[in-house]
């Protein structure tokens, strides 16, 4: 099996730093190839649309080669195109409905005060594994209804299906971990067959026979939005909250003015969001004023540059939480547009707008220069972000001061 066209070396910093400039369709090499890197908003919207590009996974099944990311995107939307595509998103559409979404919504808080209930006599916490690790967890799992006691295992694997390090036989650990997960789903889908709940995959293992999925689409889908679901949401939830906290006069707004965080949210989402990039692989010739891009060549969308385009964002490398309207490119555009996107929205505007709530004088712990960020090609994701409020927020800023 040869190598595929689309993969990525281990260590992201190899082409990070020709990423975040907004200019035409460029050629950079990667792994020694030529590949196209689009940073400008309309050329990266349009590219998300372009039935000629092809997703990664659909590409590498395509050409007998072994997907990204352990297959996890195989038998999903994200590993499809029209019209098997158009049938599972339909499908699970009609499941994943803003309805269900919405009435998570206080479980959503619930489980938010529960976590910040944990730290708050503390004084001081760790916000990654303290919160924006363990929420979108926590409620992905209750959406699909994953056992309490279950949900370790789970995040174990997600884990190392997307962070599989760098020591021997990543890919081989990503694997396994895929594999321990699929297995997983499939007995969790056996089970909901037999005892239906209120929860996701009841929902489509219960749907009628016109909008039944295969048994290997539930539970491809179950794998795939229990890893997408929950590591994306959290890398936000960390950015977002560093954000706020290195950009004093926009928190003090936000928390004068706790109605904006739903513009705060997507204003978040375009500055701090946890996408670098987006790919596709040319199926079909397309051009781009004078760039020609052949088949076989893949092409990398420059998110963070697109979210910052001064032809569509004014003033767009300054953080604005009143900013309207805000056409982010964030969770994509066109068919493959983040069915998610209502939950991690409900999540941020939820986790954001109580951490603020409850701790009026949060600050950071560290030098921000002491913040640091995990090495993945797709995902902006912080190590650790160290806090503290209360009186521990006052005696570390009388040190500092």
């Amino acid at each position: 099996m040869s190598e595929a066209p689309f993969s990525f070396p281990a260590n992201p910093h190899t082409y990070l730093d020709q990423l975040g400039e907004t200019g035409p369709p460029r050629q950079i090499t990667l792994n020694g190839k030529e590949v196209w890197l689009l940073s400008r908003h309309a050329d990266v919207r349009a590219c998300l649309a372009d039935p000629r590009l092809s997703l990664p996974t659909v590409y590498a099944i395509n050409s007998g080669q072994e997907p990204p990311l352990a297959g996890l995107f195989r038998n999903t939307m994200l590993g499809s195109e029209p019209p098997e595509h158009t049938r599972l998103r339909r499908l699970i559409s009609n499941a994943f409905t803003v309805r269900r979404v919405e009435a998570l919504r206080p479980r959503v808080q619930a489980i938010t005060d529960d976590l910040l209930d944990r730290i708050a006599p503390l004084g001081h916490a760790e916000l990654v594994h303290d919160l924006a690790l363990p929420l979108p967890v926590l409620v992905t799992a209750e959406l699909l209804g994953i056992p309490e006691a279950d949900r370790l295992d789970f995040r174990l694997w997600s884990d190392t299906m997307l962070w599989p390090g760098d020591g021997p036989d990543p890919a081989g650990r990503a694997r396994e971990a895929g594999e321990n997960l699929w297995r997983y789903i499939e007995k969790l889908t056996e089970d909901k067959r037999e005892a239906p709940g209120d929860d996701l995959i009841s929902a489509l293992v219960s749907a009628g026979d016109e909008d039944r999925l295969s048994y290997q689409e539930v539970v491809a889908t179950g794998r795939f939005m229990l890893v997408s679901g929950y590591e994306t949401t959290a890398n936000l939830l960390g950015n977002a909250i560093l954000a706020l906290l290195l950009h004093p006069d926009q928190l003090a707004l936000l928390r004068r003015e706790p109605g904006l965080i739903k513009q705060a949210t997507e204003e978040l989402l375009r500055y701090a969001g946890p996408g670098i990039i987006n790919v596709r692989i040319a199926e079909r010739e397309v051009r781009l004023g004078t760039a020609v891009i052949r088949p076989g060549q893949q092409v990398v969308m420059d998110l963070a540059a697109a979210n910052q385009d001064p032809a569509h964002f004014r003033d767009g490398s300054i953080l604005d939480i009143t900013r309207t309207p805000n056409p982010h490119l964030q969770f994509g555009h066109g068919i493959h547009h983040c069915l998610g996107a209502p939950l991690a929205r409900v999540e941020a505007q939820v986790a954001i707008g109580s951490v603020l709530r409850r701790f009026p004088d949060l600050g950071l712990a560290v030098d921000p220069g002491e913040i640091g960020y995990r090495q993945h090609v797709f995902l902006h994701s912080l190590v650790e972000l160290p806090v503290r409020f209360g009186a521990a927020a006052a005696t570390l800023e009388a040190a500092i001061g």
